[in-house]
C-alpha cells in the first residue's frame, strides 16, 4: 500500500497547477495602458519645447505624475518612447482626404495649415526637436520618413496631379510634378539642418509661393 501511494504524483500544495504556460518567463501585473496616450502627448509636448537629446524619461515622468519605473516598465529607452510618440500620432489626415479649397495655392496652404499635431507652429516644432534625433538614430530617421516624410511628399503630388487633371495648371507646363512634391518637406529638412532654426509657417508659404507656384507659372494669389 505505501509503494502504491509514493509512486503517485502528489502536487506541491504551494505550486498550482493549473496556471497556463508561460514559456518560463515570469509574469507580473499587467501594464495599464490608460495612461498611454497622455504620457505620449507629454513627450511631443516635450520635442516642441527642445530638441531630442535634453528630453528625458524622467521629465515626461514628473510632467505626467507617473513614476519613473511605470515608464521604463513600457519603454525601455527615450528612443523607444519618442517611436512610440511619432507613430501614434498616426499619418497626415490629408492622405485619407485632400483639401479641397478651390484652388491647388489655397489646398496647399490648407496642408500647411492642418490641425495634425496641434496645428501648424507646434507641429514643426516638434519637428525641429527632432532634427537632431534622426541623424543620429537610424530607427527615428526611418520612421519620421515613412510616417511623415513621404506621406507629406504623396499629399503634395496628389494635389499636384489634381490641380493638372482639373485644368488649373497652365497650358504646356512642363515640370516634373513628382519632383515637386518632394520640394516642400526637402527644403523644410534642408533648413533644420544648416540653420538649426525651426521652420515656421512663413517659410512654407514662401516655398509654396515662390518655388512651386513659381515653377508652375502659376501666381501667388
Amino acid at each position: 500500500m505505501w509503494r502504491i501511494l509514493l509512486r503517485m504524483r502528489i502536487p506541491d500544495a504551494a505550486t498550482p497547477t493549473n496556471l497556463p504556460d508561460s514559456g518560463g518567463q515570469r509574469t507580473g501585473r499587467p501594464y495599464d495602458r490608460s495612461s498611454d496616450a497622455l504620457i505620449l502627448s507629454s513627450t511631443l509636448d516635450l520635442l516642441a519645447e527642445r530638441d531630442y537629446e535634453h528630453v528625458t524619461l524622467d521629465e515626461v515622468a514628473l510632467r505626467t505624475g507617473k513614476a519613473k519605473t511605470t515608464l521604463y516598465r513600457r519603454w525601455a529607452t527615450k528612443e523607444d518612447l519618442v517611436l512610440a510618440a511619432i507613430r501614434a500620432a498616426g499619418r497626415p489626415p490629408e492622405t485619407d482626404e485632400l483639401p479641397d479649397q478651390g484652388s491647388l495655392r489655397l489646398d496647399l496652404l490648407a496642408v500647411i495649415n492642418s490641425p495634425w499635431l496641434g496645428g501648424a507652429e507646434r507641429r514643426m516644432s516638434i519637428f525641429a526637436g527632432l532634427s537632431s534625433a534622426i541623424r543620429s538614430s537610424e530607427r527615428l530617421a526611418e520612421v519620421v520618413r515613412t510616417d511623415v516624410t513621404e506621406p507629406y511628399v504623396e499629399v503634395y503630388r496628389r494635389l499636384l496631379e489634381r490641380a493638372r487633371d482639373r485644368g488649373q495648371l497652365p497650358a504646356g507646363v512642363n515640370t516634373n510634378l513628382a519632383i515637386l512634391a518632394a520640394v516642400i518637406p526637402a527644403m523644410s529638412t534642408h533648413h533644420l539642418s544648416t540653420s538649426g532654426l525651426p521652420v515656421t509657417r512663413d517659410f512654407f508659404v514662401a516655398v509654396v509661393d515662390d518655388v512651386v507656384l513659381a515653377a508652375l507659372g502659376l501666381p501667388k494669389r
